[in-house]
Formats: structure tokens, C-alpha cells, sequence
């Protein structure tokens, strides 16, 4: 009981302060636990879907394509791209890093991919997309999902986007989607004559992890052909 006249004490002040922030960080954790569970299991599987199909807007799925995906981590673009082939091959490259993904390995992605039933048709190896192993226009579909915003620095963010260029066959199809830098990934394709690009804002997905993270990240993407 606080007689009339006394003073509050200013600790009292300081402790439900403390208790508020801690009361939202802990709401904040939790709507990000959601959101995570809910994007692994279900959004990006839609997602990855929704951008290969609409690669086959600009170019038909024949079934025989070479398909690279760039920073491939446990296998989402890599087997959508291998559910679409028949006698074609999806090759997905990684500098296999633990602290990008965890459980990032290549025994964990060639798991997944058999557990789709695509395992004869994916060709996981060591790679990084700085400097791609590959000949010039040697892939018909591109793909890299959530991994340029790693890249440090913008000059080799830049070398990344220049390499995927380089082996991407004439009327190949690059899906690109990340969750920053987006705008600037576009303008670079427009200056290397992509002149079909659909640009792609997220939605839901975009809108809930814009919102989640203060609007740091905002999963955009890009489907272009020259």
C-alpha cells in the first residue's frame, strides 16, 4: 500500500519497463518461431512453385533442361527444378557452410531429393557462385533462392550475378529471389539486355517478414530471359 503523498520509487518505474521489453521480445521471438515453421513447411515450397511456373511462361518445361541451382542448401529450387525434368539433370552447387543454413550438408540434400524420388536426376557438388566451374551458356533455367544477400561485399555480390549470366544459355530463364538488394539485382539484368523481367514482390510471405523484422527483409524475386 502507497500512503497518499509518498514517493514511488524509481526502481519500480525502471523493473515494469524492463518487464514491457522483455513482454514484447518475447511476443517478437514467438511470431518469428511462427513464421519460420510456417515458411519452411508450406511458404516456400508455394513460393518455389509459383516461381518455376512462372519460368514456364517464358519458356515451356521440355523436361530435358540443365538447371543449376546457386547456394542450393538442403534442396528447395533444386528439386522443384527436378520434379519439372525427365531427362534432363538440376546440379546444385554450395560452399556447404553450417552457419548460412544449419544442416547444410550435401549427404542432407541428397537425402531429400530421395525422398522426393528425384535423386536420379540431381547432381549435388562443392561450389561457389563467385567463380562457377561451368562453361559459358551451358544452362538452359538458373536458379538461386534467399543466398546473394550473404555475399559480403557488393563487388562480389555483382561477380556472383555476372557468373550466372555467363552460363546461362541465350533463351535460358534466371529465377532469382532473395530478401534484400532485389532493385538492385533487377537493374543489373536490365543492363545486361534481359528485356523480359517480372518482377515478383512476395506478398504474404513478403508483407509478414517485412513486418517481423522491422522491414530489413522483404523475400522478393525475379524471373528474366533476354
Amino acid at each position: 500500500m502507497i500512503l497518499e503523498g509518498a514517493t514511488r520509487s524509481p526502481w519500480s518505474s525502471i523493473a515494469r519497463g524492463v518487464a514491457a521489453v522483455g513482454a514484447v521480445g518475447a511476443l517478437y521471438g514467438l511470431g518469428m518461431s511462427c513464421y519460420m515453421t510456417w515458411s519452411s513447411k508450406v511458404g516456400k515450397r508455394r513460393t518455389r512453385d509459383r516461381l518455376l511456373d512462372l519460368a514456364a511462361q517464358m519458356r515451356p518445361w521440355r523436361g530435358d533442361e540443365t538447371v543449376l541451382d546457386v547456394g542450393c542448401g538442403r534442396g528447395l529450387m533444386l528439386i522443384g527444378a527436378a520434379q519439372r525434368l525427365t531427362t534432363g539433370t538440376a546440379v546444385g552447387i554450395d560452399l556447404w557452410r553450417e552457419t548460412d543454413q544449419s544442416g547444410n550438408t550435401p549427404i542432407a540434400t541428397k537425402r531429400n531429393a530421395q525422398i522426393e524420388g528425384v535423386d536420379d536426376r540431381v547432381t549435388i557438388e562443392h561450389g561457389d557462385a563467385r567463380a562457377l566451374k561451368f562453361g559459358d551458356a551451358c544452362m538452359d533455367v538458373v536458379t538461386s533462392h534467399w543466398v546473394i544477400h550473404n555475399i559480403e561485399l557488393e563487388a562480389d555480390r555483382t561477380k556472383a550475378l555476372e557468373e550466372m549470366v555467363r552460363v546461362l544459355r541465350p533463351d535460358g530463364v534466371l529465377v532469382l529471389a532473395d530478401i534484400a538488394q532485389v532493385g538492385a539485382y533487377e537493374a543489373f539484368l536490365h543492363s545486361r539486355g534481359f528485356r523480359q523481367l517480372r518482377f515478383i514482390s512476395g506478398g504474404f510471405e513478403s508483407r509478414v517478414m517485412g513486418a517481423l523484422s522491422g522491414g530489413t527483409f522483404r523475400p522478393q524475386a525475379i524471373v528474366a530471359r533476354r
